[in-house]
């Protein structure tokens, strides 16, 4: 009879045979992978080799058994097929990232061995052919599949099994349009939601209010119809919300006012219509896009107390009244759009006060009074478009030379008095625009000196003189 020690001993070996056995097994698995791979222009793999210890491969982790976790190679240029049916023989293998890369070919259905799978990123690469189902990744908590080339119909039911995902970022790939799934609305530890320009249709369910973790929701380019559920103020987490070019109907929905964590909301290009009044209560707004649909009334006051707004875009719509005097004084104010709509009053002046201010755009209102003599001095400035207003009085100086200004679009107000010589500053000039004003004096010779200049229109004004024989001369 064998003793105890003698059997000791054979367990000993045993279990060193099977550790050995093993650590072979995922080297080969991962020289493997480097072969299929092998075309990549990256140096990711050069510490991949036979003589070293797996654990310490550029991009691979390891638990305490020795047994690989986790493959990160995202964003290493990485070009081929991607093993799947080598790569979930991993049986420890937590996190696969792949995100960032050229890889191609089509996702097999070997990806659902990788059963203990936490964390999946295959997002932004050139696969093909649609995701196969995948509900046996019952562990996954973040899936990154976007902007990768798949199409057909992605299998949402494979959802029903994964009720632990915290990230689930789709967007940007041509499936088959369906109507917005309801095994998403049922995923409540999400907390980012990434569906844009995914064939995306129907109207956003009421369940949606049930996402209350999430913090960032991007429904934008999709074909969702409808109204905006009142349930969305239930998301009160939000600091992100992206709903443009969809084909959205209504009112913003009552209780959209309790987001007040909200930084940034897109919802442009819909046809969304009524007040703003319910956005008054977003102070911590960064950046308000809501161009291109048929929204009436004023803009609220309270905007002009908004201390983090940034952007503003709302042209467009059927907006009237002013614009609030002290928008854009707070923040570091980059950008004001808010064309084509029947505002009235003055311009704000001090929406350049932190001198970060990039563009002006408030053409084609019911605009009156003069140019704040502030903007002459908003050196960040590169498009001042106040055209087709009810502006009067002189251009105020320094704004024809602002050094980095390529667009001065002035038509069609009541303006007076002349172009003034520090128009040779303007170094990114491209376009002047001036036509059926009422300036007057000679075009100084100094114009020439902007030598970025492509476009003059000088039309219907009091000009008198020649025009400066050298601006011929400019190249453009």
């Amino acid at each position: 009879m064998p003793t105890a020690s003698s059997s000791l001993f054979l367990l000993c070996f045993l279990c060193l045979f099977s550790v050995l056995k093993s650590q072979s097994d995922q080297l080969q698995i991962l020289l493997n992978l480097k072969t299929a791979l092998q075309k990549s222009s990256t140096n990711v793999f050069d510490s991949w080799d036979s003589s070293r210890f797996i654990c310490n491969f550029t991009g691979i982790a390891c638990n305490s058994g020795n047994s690989v976790t986790e493959i990160e190679l995202s964003n290493q240029n990485l070009v081929g097929v991607v093993p799947f049916d080598l790569i979930c023989k991993l049986q420890s293998l937590e996190k696969l990232s792949l995100g960032f890369n050229s890889l191609s070919g089509r996702v097999t259905d070997d990806l659902n061995k990788c059963t203990n799978l936490q964390y999946l990123d295959l997002g932004n690469n050139l696969f093909s052919g649609p995701f196969p189902e995948f509900s046996s990744l019952s562990q996954l908590q973040h899936l990154f599949l976007n902007q990768s080339g798949f199409s057909g119909v992605f299998p949402w039911k494979s959802l029903e099994n994964i009720t632990g995902l915290v990230t689930l970022s789709l967007g940007d790939n041509p499936f088959d349009l369906t109507p917005f799934p309801s095994e998403v609305v049922k995923l409540t530890k999400l907390n980012w939601l990434y569906l844009a320009n995914c064939s995306i249709g129907g109207m956003i369910p009421r369940d949606i209010g049930n996402l209350s973790e999430l913090i960032s929701l991007e429904l934008s380019d999709n074909n969702i119809s409808g109204e905006i559920p009142s349930q969305i103020g239930m998301l009160k987490n939000l600091w992100e919300l992206e709903l443009y070019n969809n084909s959205l109907i209504g009112k913003l929905p009552v209780g959209i006012g309790n987001l007040t964590k909200l930084e940034k909301f897109d919802a442009s290009m819909n046809y969304l219509e009524g007040n703003l009044s319910e956005l008054r209560f977003l102070t911590n707004l960064v950046t308000l896009q809501l161009f291109e649909n048929e929204l009436s009334g004023a803009i609220p006051a309270e905007f002009g107390q908004f201390k983090k707004l940034v952007n503003l875009s709302l042209y467009g719509n059927k907006l009237t009244g002013p614009l609030p005097p002290q928008l854009g004084s707070w923040a570091n104010f980059i950008f004001i759009d808010v064309s084509e709509n029947f505002l009235t009053g003055l311009i704000p002046p001090d929406m350049c006060k932190e001198g970060t201010m990039k563009q002006l755009l408030i053409l084609q209102n019911n605009l009156t009074g003069e140019i704040p003599a502030s903007y002459a001095s908003c050196t960040t400035l590169e498009r001042f478009r106040v055209s087709k207003n009810s502006l009067s009085g002189t251009v105020p100086t320094g704004i024809w030379g602002l050094p980095n200004v390529n667009i001065i679009d002035i038509e069609f107000n009541q303006f007076e008095g002349p172009v003034t010589p520090d128009i040779r500053n303007a170094k990114a000039l491209g376009q002047l625009f001036l036509g059926n004003n009422q300036l007057s004096g000679e075009l100084p010779e100094e114009t020439s000196e902007a030598t970025s200049l492509v476009s003059i229109q000088l039309n219907d004004n009091q000009f008198s003189g020649k025009i400066p024989e050298a601006i011929g001369n400019l190249s453009n």
